[in-house]
């Protein structure tokens, strides 16, 4: 009877040489594919030069007013946003137990100290 260690190193290496022999063919790959592929960007190194100075082109003005836009409209939007969480927690105020028992005291006796606490809880 044969002890199983001999099989499980085969399998073991084969398993290595497969994921290994896998790594360098998806590698070559890549490779062609980076220097048969017609219009496939360049290699990073080659990009990294400074551009060169140049004028700002007349469709810069349009965007910068565009830009401009896009911030006044971001502005609006999170001062409506501010605006509605506002109204919301002034409404989950108004709306709570100690602001309606407040409310009831200071109908039932309109004195300082009742008006100080309905305000205090109410908002």
């Amino acid at each position: 009877m044969s002890s199983p260690s001999p099989s499980f190193w085969k399998l073991a290496l084969g398993i290595a040489a497969g994921i290994w022999l896998g790594f360098v063919a998806v590698a070559l790959s890549c490779v062609l594919l980076l220097r048969l592929w017609p219009g496939a960007p360049l290699p990073l190194p080659a990009r990294l030069s400074p551009a060169p100075a140049t004028t700002p082109a007349p469709g810069q003005d349009t965007n910068a007013a565009m830009f401009q836009q896009y911030l006044e409209n971001q502005r609006k939007a999170q001062a409506e946003q501010g605006r509605q969480v506002e109204q919301s927690e002034h409404e989950r105020r108004f709306n709570s137990a100690p602001c309606q028992f407040w409310r009831q005291q200071y109908q039932a006796d309109p004195s300082e100290k009742n008006r100080l606490k309905m305000d205090g809880y109410c908002g």
